[in-house]
């Protein structure tokens, strides 16, 4: 059953198949690099407490907040760009900042250091989803535009596959090694070489994106300027669906604070509890883990168009409801198996699903969105979910165990108590928002 709203579209309006597959495999290798220098500060926890005697808190903030709190807040700026201006070029200029500072994390000798380097990352990224929700609308119908979102997300699933396998070989290979010479720059530590080893080859990317992709063309478009929306048109537009957006964004972003809490502190909980070190902590969860969470990523898109076959027109934001409920039962266990291969198995389970909700999200921001306000929209969803999800994700985990458990080897009781809540509460807020999510489409005029 095809809906209403892909009946209307003119496909013929869009770019060439074949190149738009293309660029969105750029934007994939883009969102790889940046998921990889965004994740890589969990892995290297255990060497970074160890050498700059941080705590668990101190550990969280650098996970989360200090890249987050920059992340989001630049964001908005960032969406209000990308709906006016040259998207490409804005993207470009921030894979090259993003790149070049978590390079400068491999330089920090103190906890400051790394808490500004941190920061700088944040800035960069904070041009990536606004622009590439943006960009991949215009290259894409609604029909084949899950499955494109999909592609891009897997840049996350791919970035977390490489980070644990190859960031658990370089930690291997040099954990031997008290320092290690580099030229230009002097003996370094093990962690140190490993953000220079991820940070700079963010830059070929860059340089692929500004050299061979096109700026689309602007589609779907409501305002009465065409092209630009007046921040009057922007208000409205965020009134009248300010419910779908809130269900939507904070059930998701509570989601995923669970999400980014198991990415950060796993390989933490792995060494603590089962003795896993990162090097064999990587190669297995990359193996296994990782590859589910691409299955989640491509299979997302197949999941929503299940449910609208089915007669569902929320079917984009119902599927995500499903894969939120079973990623809130699945991490909910994971940490309370009383064996390494039975966490981890159980982990590679939940991760077919742990993918979905972002995929599904900018899917249906798209859906009820003019093109005027996709950018500045999904700014909005990455201030969110950035805040509540990267920014206090890690940091909940590692402020349970000091100040409630009070344990470090509680690690796996703070992992499961932070997803039971956040996770109840996301599904909730989402399910409570369906209604909402149909009014929305409801009222799309743009396509007709």
């Amino acid at each position: 059953m095809t809906s209403a709203m892909e009946m209307h579209v003119d496909e013929q309006a869009y770019p060439r198949p074949a190149y738009a597959w293309y660029v969105v495999g750029v934007l994939c290798a883009g969102y790889l690099f940046a998921f990889i220098d965004r994740i890589i500060v969990g892995l290297l926890t255990p060497a970074i407490q160890a050498d700059l005697r941080i705590t668990d808190t101190e550990a969280g903030l650098l996970q989360g907040m200090a890249f987050a709190l920059f992340y989001t807040l630049f964001g908005i700026p960032m969406g209000w760009m990308a709906d006016r201006w040259n998207r490409k070029r804005l993207l470009a200029i921030g894979m090259t900042v993003w790149s070049l500072m978590t390079a400068t994390c491999g330089l920090a000798g103190s906890f400051l250091l790394l808490f500004l380097a941190r920061v700088g990352v944040g800035v960069g990224e904070a041009t990536l989803n606004p622009c590439a929700a943006s960009m991949i609308s215009d290259y894409f119908p609604p029909r084949t535009r899950p499955r494109a979102f999909g592609v891009y997300v897997l840049g996350t699933a791919l970035g977390a596959v490489l980070t644990y396998l190859t960031g658990g070989l370089v930690i291997g290979a040099l954990q031997a090694h008290a320092t290690i010479p580099v030229p230009l720059v002097g003996d370094l530590r093990s962690w140190q070489v490993t953000f220079l080893a991820v940070g700079l080859p963010g830059l070929i990317p860059a340089l692929l994106f500004m050299l061979t992709v096109k700026e689309p063309k602007r589609l779907d478009l409501a305002a009465a300027n065409k092209g630009r929306a007046s921040w009057a048109e922007t208000r409205t537009f965020l009134r009248l669906n300010r419910a779908t957006f809130f269900c939507q964004f904070v059930g998701v972003a509570l989601i995923l604070m669970a999400g980014y809490g198991f990415l950060n502190w796993l390989p933490t909980y792995f060494l603590r509890v089962h003795g896993w070190g990162p090097a064999k902590f990587s190669m297995n969860f990359g193996l296994t883990a990782g590859v589910a969470g691409m299955v989640s990523a491509l299979s997302a898109g197949w999941l929503a168009s299940a449910f609208r076959a089915r007669g569902y027109v929320d079917g984009t934001l119902r599927a995500c409801f499903f894969a939120c409920a079973a990623v809130t039962v699945g991490g909910t266990i994971v940490p309370l198996m009383g064996t390494p291969e039975m966490s981890l198995g159980l982990y590679a389970l939940t991760a077919l699903f742990v993918n979905t909700p972002p995929v599904l999200s900018y899917s249906a921001i798209a859906e009820v969105t003019p093109n005027e306000m996709r950018a500045l929209v999904t700014s909005l969803y990455v201030l969110l979910t950035g805040l509540i999800s990267s920014g206090l994700g890690p940091l909940a985990v590692g402020f349970v165990t000091d100040r409630i458990f009070g344990d470090r080897q509680a690690i796996g009781l703070s992992l499961s108590l932070t997803t039971a809540v956040t996770g109840c509460l996301g599904s909730a807020l989402l399910f409570y928002g369906l209604r909402a999510y149909r009014e929305s489409l409801a009222r799309v005029t743009w396509r007709q």
